[in-house]
């Protein structure tokens, strides 16, 4: 077969839908390119879609995007765009009434295309009867419907619609929190930052007196550490949305953890001079958990609630078995939590109204952490609070290990534990 004759075959075995896709790929390797698309203009949208036959999913880079809207009236065209497959190619277009061919990778013949070119309005003219008679199919099989389907496709839409709105809603309340969270970790970072410029330049500019000295780098190694733990908790969110939290078990009594976890909250307990009560069961509470992060749990919830407690509050500690569970209840008589707020409390960045020089500090991603490891220890925590005012209650519940097995014997554990509680209740 001459060449010319078997590109006009080619192209009118497009006209077949059934041969089309193979007819398109033929006349590619026939014409020198990678890949052959043939689209036609949709007349409801009015834009260019894959022919019948073709693959109905398209996508694509912005270059491709772009390139598809200059293609809108007859003509050739070309450029170099970005593919689905994140690389680039040169394509070539011609758009002859409401079909457009598109050559990917490959510069084919002037001559060859010409005669593509010159059966194209036939093929074109194959693609607008088979879109009237789809067209009129759908319409007759709409026809058809009973009014109770299309009360069925009304709800349909009027769900559609609430899901959509309830999305909306929801990325704009993410978006504010996360707005409120740059400002919030702006200001954080502003706070130690001011006095340690401030005493920089007094060490520039001064000779300074050993007791000032002594001042100032105390102050510096003040604020040198808020930044540093301001940067963990970013490290924290980090690894939280990456899912790279790894936990290092072993068998634990705890009692003995939350007790670790008081000894890092004393310093901001006794501060604002708050009275703390720890009641529990005699017997030791075993669970197989990581010791450091079990201290993390209860340390930021600590933190909390000394935090958001007025001076000279109480902070009351339960621990108890439950349904093969220990079960940890720390009650506070602190500012409390709305009702709206409740159920977000612990999203990531989701803090209560508060103004920016509110003196608490904190970025709003402490009890997004707690959460997290809970559960990553099978455990589960819930907080409740009567409003505004009435403090609140963050209950903690973990599996119990099936047998001690480890560390401790229950004579020394009981030991341990009561030395503990002497510390405390000397401390508190």
């Amino acid at each position: 077969m001459k060449p010319r004759i078997a590109t006009l075959d080619l192209v009118i075995r497009l006209r077949g839908e059934a041969c089309r896709a193979d007819a398109a790929q033929a006349l590619a390797e026939r014409l020198g390119v990678e890949t052959l698309l043939l689209m036609v203009r949709d007349p409801a949208l009015g834009a260019l879609i894959p022919a019948p036959g073709f693959s109905q999913t398209l996508r694509g880079g912005r270059t491709w995007r772009a390139f598809l809207q200059r293609c809108s009236g007859p003509g050739r065209f070309s450029a170099e765009v970005e593919l689905p497959t994140d690389t680039h190619r040169v394509v070539e277009a011609v758009v002859v009434e409401d079909v457009a061919l598109f050559l990917l990778g490959g510069k084919p013949s002037d001559s060859e295309l010409d005669v593509v070119i010159s059966l194209l309005p036939l093929v074109a003219a194959t693609l607008a009867a088979e879109q009237a008679a789809a067209i009129a199919k759908a319409d007759a099989a709409a026809a058809k419907g009973t009014a109770g389907r299309a009360h069925a496709l009304a709800l349909a839409l009027e769900l559609s619609r609430a899901e959509a709105a309830a999305l909306n809603a929801e990325l704009r309340d993410a978006h504010r929190r996360k707005d409120e969270f740059l400002a919030m970790l702006a200001h954080e970072l502003r706070n130690p930052l001011s006095p340690l410029v401030t005493s920089l330049e007094l060490l520039r500019r001064h000779a300074v007196e050993p007791a000032v000295l002594k001042k100032l780098v105390e102050v510096m190694t003040r604020q040198t550490g808020q930044l540093t733990r301001l940067v963990d908790d970013l490290l924290e969110v980090s690894r939280i949305r990456h899912g790279r939290i790894e936990l290092r078990r072993e068998r634990v009594v705890l009692r003995d953890v939350i007790e670790d976890a008081l000894d890092e909250s004393r310093a901001l307990v006794q501060a604002k001079q708050h009275r703390v009560e720890i009641e529990g069961t005699g017997e030791p509470l075993w669970v197989t958990a990581d010791r450091v992060r079990l201290t993390q749990i209860f340390g930021n919830l600590l933190n909390n609630a000394a935090k958001y407690t007025d001076a000279g509050g109480r902070l009351k500690l339960t621990v108890r078995r439950e349904d093969g569970c220990a079960v940890v209840d720390l009650q506070d008589t602190g500012v409390g939590i709305s009702a709206e707020m409740l159920p977000r409390i612990f999203d990531l960045f989701t803090q209560a109204p508060v103004s920016l020089d509110r003196a608490q500090g904190g970025l709003g991603i402490g009890l997004t952490l707690v959460r997290t490891l809970v559960e990553l220890h099978g455990g589960h925590i819930t907080a409740v609070s009567p409003g505004i005012g009435k403090g609140s209650t963050f209950s903690v519940r973990l599996p119990l290990a099936t047998h001690a097995g480890g560390s401790l014997d229950p004579a020394s554990t009981a030991r341990v534990t009561s030395e503990r509680r002497e510390r405390a209740r000397l401390s508190y």
